[in-house]
């Protein structure tokens, strides 16, 4: 039995969905957007009181072998979505904007996120760690310092079980493919030496943006890190330049134990998400893959 403010998952009678009911996530301080709370940002070093206790923590090694303030941290969410809910906060400095923080530092909580998910995926009943982020208030983030979140769930989500059935059905890799005319159609963002940041074709939304290896049989969990983060600085950096800092949502669809070519999903909040695609779950976008990667590689002085 849940009590009234526990979290539970229900399932949609009309469609076999589940849904996250989480009441007590009404309780959250907002720290971003017109209506943020006033007082210390409570990912900020100095008030880690203000969270659980970490479960992991990456610290700065001076030249001298001491120990610095963190680069990052994960701990339990205070207002979980459900039983197995981790947030982890990126960087000491108290940025909003992930393309702030260096790549160095996105090597380190890459890192973070490795073991985070392999710690999750390996507790009892969880069939995947989802990670995703969520940047400013539009994006639905109620803490302005730069952190994702690690969800446990029992279950693929539908929209990767999708994904997975239709790759299944195709002769092709569609992310292969997708992938091997970006620099011809003009979609390509940057190529780090094991990974590339480009525009689908189509995309669904203004602006989306993915990272993804280049090649299929990568695994996230031990995919190349120092290219990883230099892709993954350069997806940020281009985004918050070429579009003016947005708000956007970030997630990793990746299936533990199958053949799956693994991808982070970026989609900046530039524009809004209306009947259709909410009532039909169909999408309608006015601006080509092209004309958004080259706004992209702008941002990062390059055309």
């Amino acid at each position: 039995m849940h009590g009234p403010d526990e979290p539970r998952c229900v399932v949609d009678p009309t469609t076999g969905r589940p849904i996250l009911m989480a009441p007590q996530r009404q309780k959250r301080p907002m720290h971003t957007g017109p209506a943020a709370a006033a007082g210390a940002c409570p990912f900020c070093p100095g008030n880690e009181s203000d969270t659980p206790p970490e479960v992991e923590v990456v610290r700065n090694t001076g030249s001298a072998g001491a120990t610095s303030r963190w680069t990052a941290r994960a701990f339990p969410n205070k207002y979980p979505a459900n039983d197995c809910h981790e947030v982890i906060a990126e960087g000491a400095e108290h940025h909003e904007q992930p393309g702030d923080l260096d790549v160095a530092t996105w090597r380190a909580c890459l890192s973070l996120w490795q073991r985070r998910v392999r710690a999750l995926e390996a507790r009892p009943g969880i069939a995947t760690a989802y990670l995703f982020k969520n940047t400013g208030a539009l994006a639905g983030a109620s803490i302005a310092h730069n952190h994702s979140q690690l969800l446990g769930l029992p279950e693929l989500p539908p929209r990767l079980q999708l994904e997975l059935a239709h790759a299944r059905a195709l002769p092709q890799c569609p992310w292969c493919a997708s992938l091997a005319g970006a620099a011809a159609e003009g979609r390509l963002v940057h190529q780090s030496p094991a990974h590339a940041v480009f525009a689908p074709d189509p995309p669904k939304l203004p602006h989306e943006t993915w990272l993804l290896p280049r090649r299929c049989d990568d695994d996230f969990l031990t995919t190349d890190l120092d290219s990883l983060a230099e892709a993954m600085h350069a997806l940020f950096v281009a985004v918050a330049r070429g579009l003016g800092r947005p708000a956007f949502n970030l997630w990793l669809h990746r299936v533990p134990g199958q053949r799956f070519h693994w991808h982070f999903e970026l989609q900046p909040r530039t524009g809004q998400m209306a009947g259709l695609e909410l009532g039909g779950d169909m999408y309608i976008n006015s601006v080509p893959a092209a004309v958004s990667a080259a706004r992209l590689r702008a941002g990062l002085g390059s055309t």
